[in-house]
């Protein structure tokens, strides 16, 4: 292995990378994104008062809560896991009788659940596009199964966000799948040292490169027989290891309102104050500047030449607002939220039919991203399982009911049903679970699962509550 070697990456890599940067950036905002610098100088702008602008400018963070409410629509219910042999409950218990239960509730050594882990690497999938996650073991070997319980050696979970996967390869097995068979990562970096972890389907090799030199650290075998690295992707592009991020659109139109806000802020500075003219003998040649900032002069001998303060028009600050509102509104479209915004600004009501198209392109959306989480923890699960000499036998579903419609409608809708005199037993046991499903949302599946036995035990139609009596004037 030489320097160039551990130096080499990815076409792709190389291709996405700025890409990578600027949507993780985006997400962050703050320091992250003034340190990117986004905020274009403009020409013939002196390098001080770009500087100046830079540290005054604000950024509206716009790709955090579409992220965020994406991951919230998609974790609302936790997923149904069931683990086989592994485990005889979705949720092991807190007091770890195994090791798969240390396992779960510490997936990275650094005390994160399996839940929480993978929430995380969703929302990291969501903002990159795709995220990669290793499933590894320490290379001690206790004596039993006791030993390593007390000593808590087990497979473990580590996330690499696609800015430190540096390069990679394909293989194809004898029935055509393909299989990823060399994954180099940048693990660390120290002063100007970097550690690189590489894996091969055989062994594994960590390299320090140095300022002059190059060291092989360690070299091991992979008992695997495979890279134990999967990748969880938020939509899939059509070229591998490269997946399609929620704010790829969103994030550049963001930038656009960056722009622009620091132009307003700029032009309302300089016209908050008036430039002031004078003769050329008034001041000096070297400070003979034109700018909002400077003095401006005049040639003394001209007819009517007389100091005065000249006023900057800023005409120009109502077209930059609506052009703000107007990216606003662009990127609640893009992110399929439009309805949202739209019926917060709107008088008008949304009609059915908008709402449903609305719901059904959100739908679409959450749909794929819970088919690629399936197929990730189904992954992570069998890797956990190959490590400790054991086959998954579980099964992994996300749930697809993501309540993108209005609750409340629904709820409104069931009760007022009520109401309209439909002799059928079955319509009523319907109902009222559809009431239980959308006003109780807090408790317990096994809670719900006796509400609705009660209500399947229903042998006829409750009886109607009779009106209330009018009451009188002055009773």
């Amino acid at each position: 292995m030489t320097r160039e070697d551990l130096a080499k990456v990815h076409d792709d890599y190389t291709s996405f990378l700025p890409e990578w940067l600027f949507y993780v950036r985006s997400y962050m905002g703050g320091k992250f994104y003034r340190d990117g610098d986004y905020l274009l100088q403009h020409p013939f702008e002196s390098k001080e008062n770009y500087e100046r602008r830079k540290k005054t400018a604000y950024y509206y963070n716009y790709c955090a809560p579409i992220v965020d409410i994406m991951g919230g629509y998609l974790y609302k219910k936790s997923p149904k896991r069931s683990y086989g042999d592994l485990s005889p409950v979705p949720v092991p218990p807190r007091q770890p009788k195994t090791l798969f239960d240390r396992f779960w509730w510490d997936v990275d050594f650094c005390g994160s659940s399996f839940d929480q882990f993978m929430r995380e690497a969703q929302r990291y999938a969501s903002i990159y596009g795709r995220v990669s996650i290793i499933v590894d073991k320490p290379q001690a070997s206790p004596l039993t199964k006791a030993a390593a319980f007390a000593q808590d050696i087990r497979p473990y979970l580590s996330m690499v966000t696609p800015e430190n996967l540096l390069d990679w390869q394909f293989t194809r097995l004898a029935n055509g799948r393909p299989v990823l068979s060399f994954a180099k990562i940048l693990e660390s970096v120290d002063g100007r040292k970097k550690r690189y972890r590489i894996w091969k389907r055989d062994s594994w090799e960590l390299w320090e490169a140095g300022e002059k030199e190059i060291q092989l650290l360690e070299i091991q075998d992979n008992p695997l027989g495979e890279v134990p690295i999967i990748n969880l992707y938020n939509k899939r592009s059509g070229i591998r290891m490269v997946g399609l991020s929620d704010i790829k659109d969103i994030a550049g139109i963001n930038r656009n309102i960056y722009y622009l806000c620091s132009d307003a802020k700029e032009i309302i500075e300089n016209t908050a104050f008036p430039m002031l003219a004078l003769p050329y003998e008034k001041v000096a040649a070297e400070d003979n500047k034109v700018g909002p900032k400077n003095i401006l002069q005049f040639d003394p001998d001209q007819p009517n030449s007389r100091p005065s303060w000249l006023e900057a028009p800023h005409s120009s600050l109502a077209e930059i607002r609506e052009w703000v509102m107007q990216d606003a509104s662009e990127i609640a479209r893009v992110a399929l939220m439009g309805g949202i915004r739209n019926i917060e600004q709107s008088t008008q009501p949304w009609t059915g039919v908008a709402i449903e198209a609305q719901a059904q392109q959100l739908y679409a959306v959450l749909a794929e991203k819970a088919d690629n989480a399936e197929q990730s923890e189904l992954d992570i699960l069998r890797l956990w399982a190959k490590w400790e000499g054991a086959e998954f036998k579980g099964n992994v579903e996300y749930r697809r009911d993501f309540a993108v419609k209005d609750a409340t409608t629904s709820l409104q809708n069931a009760i007022s049903a009520g109401t309209a005199n439909i002799n059928s037993l079955t319509f009523e046991k319907a109902r009222q679970k559809k009431i239980v499903s959308s006003t109780l949302t807090e408790i317990e599946e096994a809670e719900i699962k006796i509400i609705e036995e009660e209500i399947d035990g229903l042998k006829e139609l409750p009886q109607a509550n009779p009106a209330p009596a009018a009451q009188t004037m002055g009773a």
